[in-house]
């Protein structure tokens, strides 16, 4: 429904009012309460939360059954295989988009930005600092897509009444260890490795595990010679865990390796941190985009959220109010089909 939307010009000021014209105040609740619950609900058993969708959530979100239930939704759709990778990293959607839109590109870190007004209307300042120095431009209109929590927030709004502050929440830490190396396939019950017949390994919500999941990968484009690894043989895995993987816990899941490579990284908002979604609109042409993130978190849904504030700043600027917030939309694009 979303890009049928988005196709005819419709945006929406608040992220309720997005959820609602999408599935009704049903997807609202989905963000308040958690995947664990709705699904008892509905008859899925207890055993089937516990061993399954938990160690679902723990190889994607890396957090328990009680994240909200349109993040945990999000996350076991991620889980029925039907997924893309993009050839040479995520990071090619970013400058790729960057390419096409011939955005001129000031590279520098923002610090602030400040509110002034201009002939009535609001102009906004925005401060970075970059290799050359310090320096700021004037914009009518700003979008903000850095997280405004405490923990990922570094810079400050100036001038506006009532102030713009932090809005509450967290966010999940998440290491990633690469190892190029021999699986110790006698700590999964398979003394012999060539019996090992596993491509993944996901983790239930035990105390004692040090890893949320674990899983042998493989180019993105496989050509027609590729051959995945033996387990008896060396492979690349990817360990995902919750703090770095020490000398000993390497040991426990590898007979031997080359090499280990460790990014440590802010992942994805901690969901039990906070129950409000953050605002689209921070001041009358001051956006965020980044609070899309609190109702689940995905590439997927950062591109839904960008092409809304950029529809919803364009109908706000040209006031053309028919085109926001709204009600019966399917009726209405019918129509206008």
């Amino acid at each position: 429904r979303i890009y049928k939307y988005q196709a005819h010009g419709y945006a929406f000021s608040s992220l309720e009012e997005l959820l609602r014209s999408l599935g009704g105040d049903a997807f609202v609740n989905m963000t308040q309460r958690s995947v664990a619950e709705s699904l008892l609900e509905v008859g899925v058993t207890q055993r089937f939360v516990d061993d399954v969708i938990a160690a679902v959530l723990r190889s994607s979100y890396g957090q328990s059954v009680l994240v909200p239930a349109f993040a945990g939704a999000m996350s076991l759709v991620g889980a029925q295989g039907s997924t893309w990778a993009v050839d040479g990293g995520n990071k090619l959607v970013c400058s790729g988009l960057l390419k096409l839109t011939k955005a001129n590109i000031i590279p520098a870190r923002v610090t602030g930005v400040s509110l002034h007004s201009s002939e009535g209307r609001p102009l906004y300042q925005v401060h970075y600092e970059g290799s050359e120095g310090q320096g700021s431009a004037f914009y009518d209109m700003v979008v903000v897509t850095t997280p405004l929590h405490p923990s990922r927030s570094n810079f400050t709004f100036e001038n506006f009444e009532p102030p713009i502050a932090d809005f509450p929440g967290a966010f999940q830490p998440s290491v990633t260890s690469v190892v190029h190396g021999y699986l110790n396939s006698s700590y999964f019950g398979f003394p012999d490795p060539k019996l090992f017949p596993f491509a993944s390994i996901l983790t239930t919500d035990t105390p004692d595990l040090f890893f949320n999941a674990m899983d042998n990968i493989c180019p993105v484009n496989i050509s027609a010679a590729f051959r995945r690894k033996q387990p008896q043989e060396a492979a690349v895995w990817r360990v995902l865990s919750q703090q770095p993987l020490d000398k000993q816990q390497l040991k426990t899941l590898f007979r031997s390796y080359y090499s280990v490579q460790v990014t440590e990284w802010q992942t994805y908002p901690r969901y039990d941190a906070a129950k409000s979604l953050p605002p689209i609109v921070l001041h009358e042409n001051l956006f965020y985009l980044s609070g899309v993130e609190w109702v689940a978190s995905s590439m997927e849904m950062i591109a839904v959220a960008a092409k809304n504030v950029a529809l919803l700043a364009y109908n706000r600027w040209h006031q053309d109010l028919e085109k926001i917030d709204q009600k019966d939309l399917m009726h209405k694009v019918k129509t206008e089909l």
